[in-house]
């Protein structure tokens, strides 16, 4: 190689180093035209064994490539309400120090696409109830941008961080905002802010040594499950590592980070064909073992993370030696031995198409995880809190226990989640008389209960099934919750009774010649999907009409579901 050559190649090195300072992977495709130079670059871009255990500082003013993210909105419009969104999901959890829980998931007009924008709720009361959506996230509304995968944390000061995706025309990059009094329903924020390029979408973690170790991958290529470090409580951001997963296991990596007992990092990725992977670091991140096959899985996103007994929490779909066909059986465990094993088995929900989990943890021991269920149908936003023992034992029994808590549910009309079966539309007979809103009639049911009808409630005793949607006049009212079969209840008070089934000409199966024997009559509310069957859709022959009548104390009312 000629001194002039030397000499040009350096200036082009240096060049691409400043613009790239992120990647030291890009410099390998930089200068592999440079035909006469490219071995000896290549060696310069690895670097020799220092080199790999130095820190690579990000500049965080050349990442948005002159793009200007527009501020947070704190009063969001109508387009982002829950009667709006027609898909949400993917999400995060966390509590603040006085005891205020934060949720956050990005919606969207049809699934993961160019329309993603991101929103969060809070709650004041352990997360009994929810707000709707306190803040709003969007690029560029139906730009060529989107946000996604956000993230919260609290850091060891006590500040609360939002961290986001903002991916699209060129961009992908992890940005973030903070607030200083978390404890407020109205908080203050910071100004969005970009901090390194890839997406993070799992909490960061914080060494013995102080360092806070962030994950963040660029799919798809070499050496992109990423290590992220930060020296002064996030002020900047370097490259501590990466670990390499083989192109045969290469996915939506969704890395997490654990610091063993040894001081050493563990990294378990989700990964393609086998469920996960796992690389250690026995230098603080800067060098990582060969990505190896973990437990089996379904392709989708854990939670792994340190309790503040010491234990490890994992949360995932199904048995530790199992994996499931689809996202379902959400379950938790923990390990005594640093991962080396796994005890208890808590039932989170068995549903189809719940996933995404995220976890935080109270004073108390308390612990909070947040899943989606069905995004593009349901598109419920669920909270499950529970204990160590509770895991242990597989029961949800103690006094914090709290199960399918729903904190959001969309409610805009997907167009691609579609309906099963071969039946007409939801219908609305006009002929037929109105809904009478007259108080209700107080029952006494044989072979069952009296209960509350609220948001995702069971419906029948010996099945799986959970209420999809409801006429608005219902809600909150009291039904016969029973088996699916007959049963039969006293009237004690007079009143209305109302019973839900599908008309006879939707379903053959359905109860309205039986109701219509009775004395009941069809009212025109428009039909309605009232129970969801796990692993299936809801099919049109499922839609139910209402049907009502007044009944005096001491009349008995077979019921048939």
């Amino acid at each position: 190689m000629q001194r002039g050559e030397k000499s040009s190649i350096r200036r082009h090195m240096k060049r691409a180093l400043v613009s790239y300072p992120d990647s030291f992977l890009f410099c390998r495709q930089v200068f592999a035209s440079v035909v006469s130079g490219f071995f000896f670059l290549l060696i310069l871009c690895q670097g020799n064994a220092a080199d790999q255990k130095k820190d690579v500082p990000v500049q965080p003013d050349l990442l948005l490539k002159g793009f200007s993210p527009p501020p947070v909105i704190f009063n969001p419009g109508k387009e982002y309400d829950s009667e709006a969104r027609k898909y949400q999901g993917i999400l995060g959890i966390e509590r603040a120090p006085g005891g205020r829980l934060w949720a956050v998931w990005h919606g969207g007009k049809i699934h993961e696409d160019r329309y993603n924008f991101i929103v969060a709720a809070t709650s004041g009361d352990k997360g009994a109830t929810w707000s709707d959506v306190k803040l709003e996230i969007d690029p560029d509304g139906d730009g060529h941008r989107r946000v996604a995968d956000p993230c919260l944390w609290l850091d060891p000061t006590g500040k609360l961080w939002l961290f986001w995706w903002l991916n699209g025309d060129g961009l992908s990059v992890t940005m973030a905002i903070t607030t200083e009094n978390p404890d407020e329903e109205n908080p203050v924020w910071s100004e969005p802010r970009a901090l390194f390029s890839g997406v993070m979408m799992n909490k960061p973690i914080v060494t013995k040594d102080g360092e806070w170790l962030m994950p963040a991958a660029v799919w798809g290529g070499e050496n992109s499950s990423r290590v992220m470090v930060s020296k002064d409580a996030g002020k900047t951001w370097a490259l501590r590592g990466a670990a390499n997963l083989p192109p045969n296991r290469r996915n939506c990596y969704e890395h997490m980070l654990v610091e063993r007992r040894d001081g050493s990092l563990w990294m378990v990725a989700r990964t393609a064909g086998f469920g996960t992977s796992e690389s250690v670091s026995t230098d603080g991140g800067h060098t990582w073992t060969g990505m190896k096959d973990f437990q089996p899985h379904v392709t989708s996103r854990f939670y792994l993370g340190r309790l503040q007994s010491g234990n490890l929490l994992l949360i995932r779909h199904g048995a530790v030696t199992e994996r499931l066909p689809g996202r379902t059986h959400l379950m938790a465990f923990l390990s005594d031995d640093d991962g080396v094993s796994w005890k208890g088995g808590l039932l989170l929900d068995e549903r189809s198409a719940v996933s995404y989990p995220d976890a935080t943890q109270a004073p108390d021991g308390t612990i909070h995880v947040i899943y989606d269920w069905n995004r593009l149908r349901e598109k419920h936003i669920l909270m499950s809190s529970f204990s160590e023992q509770e895991i242990l034992s597989g029961t949800f029994s103690s006094p914090v226990a709290r199960s399918r808590v729903l904190i959001n549910q969309a409610r805009g009309v997907n167009p691609k989640a579609g309906d099963a079966g071969s039946g007409p539309g939801l219908r609305t007979d006009e002929m037929a008389p109105a809904l009478k809103l007259e108080p209700a009639a107080k029952l006494v049911a044989e072979n069952g209960e009296v209960r509350a009808l609220e948001p995702t409630a069971r419906l029948f005793s010996d099945q799986n099934d959970l209420l999809h949607s409801l006429p608005e006049f219902f809600s909150g009212k009291h039904f016969v919750f029973s088996s699916l079969g007959r049963t039969s209840a006293t009237c004690t008070e007079p009143g209305m009774v109302y019973v839900f089934t599908p008309r006879k000409d939707r379903n053959v199966n359905g109860a309205e010649d039986e109701l219509l024997a009775m004395g009941f009559e069809r009212t025109s509310e428009k039909e309605f999907f009232l129970r969801v069957q796990f692993d299936k859709k809801a099919q049109r022959d499922e839609a139910c009409s209402v049907y009502q009548k007044f009944v005096k104390a001491g009349d008995k009312i077979p019921l048939v579901h």
